[in-house]
C-alpha cells in the first residue's frame, strides 16, 4: 500500500503508512499502520478567541516562592490575551474559590483582576478534585463554541477529596468529549505526578514538570503559547472496519490515548492540535485471512475536528487499502523503516515507564540499564534508514533526538534523587506517547524569567 494523503485541506493533512505494503493472502495478519496529522501554521490563520481556566494550588506548600513566581506569570498572561478572549482563574486547597469568573477580558475590570491575583495567598490541605471540578463548572458556564481549555497547577500531592488518578481521568476524558481540554503543570519535587499526568491524558492536553521556580515560569508561558497557537480543537479519529473484516476485529492503539467502540467503530480521542503541529501514532489490525487477491478494502479512517479558522466541524474520510498477495510473495516485502522506527520510539516510551516504576522501587542500576539499552535500540535502527527524501531526513532526526533524550534521562537517573529523575521521565513518556511535537519539549531552564517575575 502506498502512502495516501488526502487533497489538500485548508487545515488539516491526513495520511496513512503500513508497516508493509502487502498482506499474505488466506492467513490472519497483523496490519501496522502509521497514522500522520499535520496542522498549518499559524500564520496563515486569523487566531479564535481562546476560552482559558487556570486552577492553581495555593495550598500551604506554595507559600513563598511558588505561589509568587505563578502569580507573576499570571500577571503577564492576562496582558496577553484579547479583548475577545475569556479569562477565569481558581484556587485551591482543602477547598475550592473562583478568584475571578470566567468571563471575556473585554468584561474584566483590569485593576480588580489584577488586585485578586496579587492577593492570592497560601492556605490549607490539597483538595485537587475540588480545584478541578470548579473550574469545569466556571468553563462549562461560559460554553466557548471554539472549545476551552483548563490548566491545573499544582505543587503537592492530594491529601483531601479524590485521591484517586483513575478518577481524575474519567473526569477529564469525559471533559474533552465536551470541548474543554486539561492541561497540567507540576511543581517542585513533590507533586503527584499520577494524578497529573492522568488528568492530562484523559483531557487531551499537555503534562510538564517545573523542577524550579525559573521552569515553572517558563513552563506557564510555554504552555499559553501553545493556547494562543491553537488551530484545532476535539480531534477525533473514527476507525470503521469493512465486511472483509469479519468478525470483531483486534484493534490496538499503541499510544496512550483515550478510546472507545461505537457499535463496530473504533473512536480515538485525539485532543487539539497547534500550528505547525505533527502527530504521528500507530494502529495495529489484526486482519483475517482475504481469499481474493488484489487490493481490499478493509476499512475507513475518518478524522472529525473543529476548525477555528472556519469555525465550523470538519470530517474527512480515508479508506485503509490493503494488497493482498500470496504468502510467498508477502514474505519478500521489506518493512517501511519509517514506521518501524516510529513502532521502536513507542517501545521506548514503554521502557521510560518501567523504568519510572524501577526508580520508585530503589532500583536505580536497573532503570538506567534499561534506559540506555532503549536508546542503543534506537541508534541501530536510525543507521538502517536510508535519507532519500524530507520524510525520512525527518524521522531519522527524530529518532535520534528521541535516543539522545533517553540518554539524558539515564544520566539523570544515576546523578539525580529519584523524585525528580521519576518526575522528568513521567513528564517525558506522557509527552511522546501522545506524539505532542517538540512545542512541548522540556523547558530550558535558561529563559529569561525576570520579564516574567517582575
Amino acid at each position: 500500500m502506498q502512502d495516501a494523503v488526502n487533497p489538500k485541506h485548508p487545515i488539516l493533512t491526513l495520511s496513512l503508512n503500513p508497516l508493509k505494503n502487502a498482506l499474505q493472502n488466506t492467513a490472519e495478519t497483523k496490519l501496522q499502520l502509521l497514522i500522520r496529522l499535520s496542522a498549518p501554521q499559524t500564520e496563515t490563520l486569523k487566531r479564535t478567541p481562546l476560552s482559558l481556566a487556570i486552577v492553581i494550588d495555593r495550598s500551604g506548600s506554595m507559600e513563598g516562592e511558588p505561589l509568587e513566581a505563578a502569580k507573576g506569570s499570571l500577571l503577564k498572561l492576562i496582558d496577553r490575551l484579547a479583548p475577545q478572549d475569556s479569562f477565569g482563574l481558581v484556587a485551591f486547597d482543602d477547598t475550592a474559590l473562583v478568584i475571578a469568573p470566567t468571563r471575556t477580558m473585554s468584561e474584566h475590570h483590569m485593576p480588580s483582576l489584577r488586585k485578586s491575583i496579587r492577593e492570592m495567598h497560601t492556605g490549607g490541605s490539597t483538595d485537587i478534585s475540588a480545584g478541578y471540578l470548579m473550574g469545569l463548572r466556571e468553563l462549562t458556564r461560559v460554553q466557548a463554541t471554539g472549545g476551552s481549555t483548563l490548566l491545573l497547577i499544582s505543587d503537592g500531592h492530594a491529601n483531601a477529596g479524590e485521591q484517586d488518578p483513575k478518577f481524575f481521568q474519567e473526569v477529564s476524558t469525559k471533559s474533552a468529549t465536551e470541548k474543554v481540554t486539561t492541561s497540567t503543570i507540576g511543581l517542585g519535587n513533590g507533586y503527584d505526578e499520577t494524578i497529573l499526568e492522568a488528568l492530562a491524558q484523559g483531557g487531551g492536553g499537555a503534562h510538564r514538570f517545573a523542577g524550579s521556580i525559573d521552569e515553572a515560569v517558563g513552563a506557564i508561558a510555554a504552555e499559553v503559547d501553545d493556547l494562543l497557537d491553537k488551530t484545532i480543537v476535539n480531534a477525533v479519529l473514527r476507525i470503521t472496519p469493512t465486511n472483509a473484516m469479519s468478525g470483531a476485529p483486534a484493534i490496538e492503539i499503541v499510544q496512550r490515548l483515550p478510546y472507545w467502540k461505537d457499535g463496530e467503530t473504533f473512536v480515538v480521542q485525539l485532543g487539539d492540535l497547534y500550528s505547525g503541529e505533527n502527530r504521528r501514532f500507530i494502529i495495529d489490525l489484526d486482519v483475517p485471512g482475504i481469499a481474493s487477491l488484489g487490493l481490499c478494502k478493509i476499512a475507513d479512517i475518518t478524522i472529525e475536528y473543529l476548525d477555528l479558522a472556519q469555525r465550523q466541524e470538519i470530517s474527512v474520510t480515508m479508506p485503509v487499502n490493503v494488497n493482498v498477495v500470496p504468502g510467498d510473495v508477502a514474505a519478500g516485502r521489506i518493512a517501511d523503516p519509517i514506521v518501524r522506527a516510529e513502532r521502536l520510539i513507542l517501545e521506548a516510551q514503554t521502557a521510560k515507564s518501567l523504568a519510572v516504576d524501577e526508580l520508585l522501587n530503589g532500583k536505580i542500576k536497573e532503570a538506567s540499564t534499561r534506559l540506555k539499552g532503549a536508546a542503543s535500540s534506537l541508534r541501530r535502527e536510525a543507521s538502517l534508514i536510508p535519507v532519500t527524501d524530507e520524510r525520512s531526513a525527518e524521522s531519522l532526526a527524530i529518532i535520534k533526538a528521541e535516543a539522545d533524550e533517553i540518554d539524558v534521562l539515564a544520566q539523570t537517573a544515576e546523578d539525580q534523587d529519584v523524585m525528580y529523575s521519576s518526575k522528568r521521565m513521567t513528564e517525558s513518556y506522557s509527552r511522546k506517547t501522545r506524539s505532542r511535537n517538540v512545542r512541548n519539549q522540556p523547558v530550558d531552564p535558561t529563559i529569561d524569567t525576570d520579564e516574567y517575575l517582575n
